[in-house]
């Protein structure tokens, strides 16, 4: 029988390029090289191990470790191999056909996968759930799912209303796609958040609050097995302490910023590498509150920016610039985006047009210091045009909750960041109209953009799609609501035995991928 992905469309439109708890006792063994078990860090607490409610990429990547999808990323590459299924195939646009390989079974006697089990994984997070259940945040991932039918024990279709270009890289090949046992979720409830039932290749042996989670080699996989039988994902949100862990042969991986990263290159084994990002960093400015509903004022305070001053003081310069909204290499970056520069003469007069005298804003950002470090620079460099920023820096929980509803109508400016996947209208989706109030905080209302987004979501030629994804930025760009900063850079540290792997963009991480170099 075929073990490949018959993709005819099925993957037209995407992208595939290569791409603070208790520390673990074996401090000596670190220095020294391979050995069964590793530790990881992650700056946010493991909360819940569900894909169709996972609070992050931190829940997310045990997620992709604890079950399996039809299909999945290899291991540190944006292409995708066959997972659970023997047979996943495209047979219109809108109708994909798949045959589960036999034997798959689920940890703690909950038995062998079936279709069954794909059609409640798929529905319960693709499509709105009866009797007033909460639905997945997840559920935009499977846009357009119709239903999903099962037609034999390991077979089964899934079915459309619309095509959806991205259904590959975004839902059937990542987290959403994850393959839950459908007894053991019905049966486990809320519990099955931290107690998940899985087929992957590790199961959850431990997960504790600010502490962080083990994983442990599940013997029952039908895979390749992984090459540790024990992976120790600590939660630790202190960037100095990593750092140190590190030192002292206490953690084997972290991602780190440069400023912690830089002064390991020397240590005797650990390497330190950069890996180009897929996050989108960004300056808004809600385009309700005034001044900054008037255009030549949002144009003004873009004009009297320097980016490339306020990324040499919030990432040593290590980060690249980023001019719109879809980073290399996923399909639809606009190569030939405008590239601001300062212009403090022709700031000054926008303002003058808009007569609008030493406006004062204010700027909220996480407290963190790339971005405290970016704020005062922006204040300094807009203070020479005539306006006065006010920094507000607040932790995470503030923060985030701040554009939240009717309080997003007083934000005025904000820096943030968000995590990107390898298609185009992951990234879209958050700007358009029906994301006002959650985390759409310029208020950027555009039927155009809004149109383009539909239309490039369900466009199977590539070529059309590009176009339509380029199309859409240039709306936002001509809106003079975002100041485009930087895709971010990873610096990945770990020990130099050990060989980490990630989906490109280094956000996903592949647990079951880590070998020893």
């Amino acid at each position: 029988m075929s073990t490949e992905i018959r993709r005819r469309h099925l993957l037209a439109g995407t992208v595939a390029i290569g791409a603070a708890g208790a520390m673990p006792a074996f401090r000596a063994e670190a220095q020294s090289g391979p050995r069964p078990n590793i530790a990881v860090r992650v700056e946010r607490d493991p909360e819940v191990v569900d894909p169709g409610f996972r609070t992050g990429p931190h829940d997310g990547n045990i997620c992709r470790v604890v079950y399996q999808r039809l299909a999945r990323h290899k291991s540190n590459s944006g292409e995708l191999e066959l997972d659970a299924a023997a047979e996943l195939t495209q047979t219109s646009p809108t109708l994909i056909d798949f045959r589960l390989k036999p034997g798959q079974m689920f940890t703690d006697g909950f038995g062998e996968m079936t279709a069954e089990d794909v059609k409640f994984s798929i529905e319960r997070i693709g499509l709105d759930p009866a009797g007033g259940a909460r639905p997945s945040p997840y559920r935009g991932d499977w846009a357009g799912l119709e239903r999903v039918e099962v037609t034999g024990q390991y077979t089964g279709r899934i079915v459309l209303a619309r095509p959806n270009a991205g259904l590959m890289a975004i839902a059937i090949g990542d987290v959403s796609g994850c393959i839950a046992s459908k007894r053991a979720v019905e049966g486990r409830g809320v519990e099955h958040n931290t107690k998940p039932v899985g087929s992957g290749p590790y199961t959850v042996a431990s997960l504790e609050r600010q502490r962080g989670a083990t994983l442990r080699a599940n013997p029952a996989y039908a895979g390749t097995k992984p090459a540790f039988q024990e992976v120790a994902v600590r939660f630790i949100p202190d960037h100095r302490a990593t750092e140190l862990a590190l030192r002292a042969g206490e953690l084997d991986f972290a991602i780190l910023p440069p400023t912690n990263a830089e002064p390991l290159r020397g240590v005797q084994g650990l390497t330190v590498s950069e890996q180009p990002g897929l996050q989108y960093i960004w300056l808004g400015m809600n385009m309700e509150k005034a001044p900054l509903n008037d255009l030549r004022v949002r144009q003004a305070i873009r004009l009297g920016l320097d980016v490339d001053q306020m990324l040499i003081a919030g990432y040593n310069g290590k980060a690249p610039r980023l001019n719109a909204l879809v980073p290399a290499p996923i399909l639809g970056n606009w190569p030939d985006a405008p590239v601001y520069r300062r212009n403090v003469a022709e700031a000054r007069r926008l303002l003058a047009e808009a007569g609008v005298r030493n406006p004062r804003v204010k700027l909220l950002v996480l407290n963190q210091p790339a971005f405290q470090n970016m704020a005062l620079v922006a204040r300094a460099l807009l203070q020479e045009v005539g306006v006065t920023v006010e920094v507000d820096a607040r932790d995470g929980g503030g923060f985030w909750s701040a554009g939240r509803g009717d309080a997003g109508r007083d934000i005025e400016m904000y820096m943030t960041v968000f995590n990107g996947k390898l298609d185009p209208n992951f990234v879209m989706q958050w700007f358009v109209t029906s994301q006002i109030g959650t985390w759409n905080w310029q208020r950027f209302a555009s039927p155009e953009f809004d149109r383009l987004f539909e239309q490039s979501a369900a466009e199977l030629d590539p070529a059309r799609r590009r176009a339509m994804v380029i199309e859409a930025q240039q709306i936002m760009d001509r809106s003079a609501a975002f100041v485009w900063l930087t895709n971010n850079v990873s610096f990945v540290a770990h020990r130099s035995w050990l060989r980490p792997a990630s989906v490109p963009g280094w956000l996903d991480w592949q647990y079951d991928g880590f070998t020893a170099a």
